[in-house]
């Protein structure tokens, strides 16, 4: 089922620990739940950044069939419009429609930097895996990303520092004339150079044309997830 928040707020993994693994960071039962046992959480997002703004994020609970975006595989074209765009209608529909998706939540608005948004979700004993993805708007294809968390167990509360990924799907040239979000605006217009091809860690801004690191460049993690159970 597809949920969209009516929250609105204004309009993502510097290079951490390569080998971080999501299920030390939530606690969990030590019986598996059943399907009958559904969970609803809350989910506050916070950017992290200095100046980046994240898109309108997009959540999902799914069973381990599903995914939004796997590490070292190619983006589908519905996770590279996202990334190059911040455009999230085409996941929306994509996992919406997806046998293996329990939840599916958009937000109205992006995160502006140092802001947070919080939204709902549900969860179920199969359907226990969380996933969630948003864009750094002044990059070419840079986002915020949760692949396939396990949320089941999680007591009352738990909180992760999420990466920023590189989608693969289009050249990081830096140039302002294919990037969407300020001070460019050029949303659509993307670079024809020849990306790289598969999701991977994002090594941040580097300053190679338009825009600027020292402005731009958002360290070593670009938001924060903050999970309760309600």
């Amino acid at each position: 089922m597809l949920k969209t928040s009516s929250a609105f707020l204004p309009a993502v993994l510097g290079l951490g620990v390569i080998g971080f693994a999501f299920s030390t960071l939530v606690e969990r039962a030590e019986a598996t739940p059943t399907v009958a046992m559904s969970r609803t959480y809350e989910v506050t997002i916070t950017n992290l950044t200095a100046n980046q703004i994240i898109s309108p994020p997009i959540l999902v609970t799914h069973d381990d069939s599903a995914r939004m975006f796997t590490p070292g595989a190619a983006a589908s074209p519905e996770l590279a419009a996202l990334a190059e765009d911040g455009d999230n209608s085409g996941l929306a529909t994509l996992l919406g429609n997806s046998a293996g998706s329990f939840d599916v939540v958009t937000a109205a608005g992006g995160i502006a930097p140092g802001t947070s948004i919080t939204l709902t979700i549900e969860a179920d004993g199969i359907h226990r895996w969380f996933s969630m993805a948003g864009m750094l708007v002044t990059t070419n294809d840079a986002f915020v990303g949760v692949d396939s968390m396990t949320v089941d167990g999680m007591l009352d509360s738990g909180k992760f520092f999420v990466p920023v990924w590189d989608a693969g799907s289009e050249a990081n040239s830096e140039n302002g004339m294919y990037i969407p979000g300020p001070p460019f605006g050029n949303g659509g217009a993307h670079d024809p150079a020849t990306p790289e091809g598969f999701v991977h860690l994002h090594s941040g801004i580097h300053g190679i044309a338009d825009v600027l690191p020292e402005t731009y460049d958002w360290g070593a993690y670009g938001a924060l997830v903050e999970f309760t159970r309600l």
